[in-house]
């Protein structure tokens, strides 16, 4: 069991590592699909929404191990469920941002 925990936390600091070099350094080449030619919105607010949403995937694989300990696999169920909600919800954050600056 405590590989489990081990992974979690290695993969949780690796995932909030990354939120913060989107969100902070402004690395946008670390999110997956995006082209700088093809991305016509403001770039600041796409950082803060892909880092904050890192944060939140971070966060939330270092509690999953302490979750299915506790409370048994309907916390991975929550945690799966709510990790693809959210990727949805930022995908389509994504595209309603991606509008021509004024």
């Amino acid at each position: 069991m405590t590989g489990g925990y081990i992974t979690c936390m290695v993969l949780a600091l690796i995932i909030t590592f990354m939120g913060y070099l989107i969100h902070v350094k402004k690395e946008l080449w670390l999110i997956a699909g995006y082209q700088e030619d093809s991305f016509n919105g403001d770039k600041d607010k796409l950082a803060k929404l892909f880092g904050v949403f890192s944060y939140i995937v971070g966060i939330a694989t270092f509690l999953l191990p302490f979750g299915l300990e506790f409370w048994g696999i309907i916390s991975g169920i929550i945690y799966a469920v709510c990790i693809c909600l959210g990727t949805v919800a930022t995908l389509l954050w994504k595209q309603i941002i991606n509008k021509p600056l004024s």
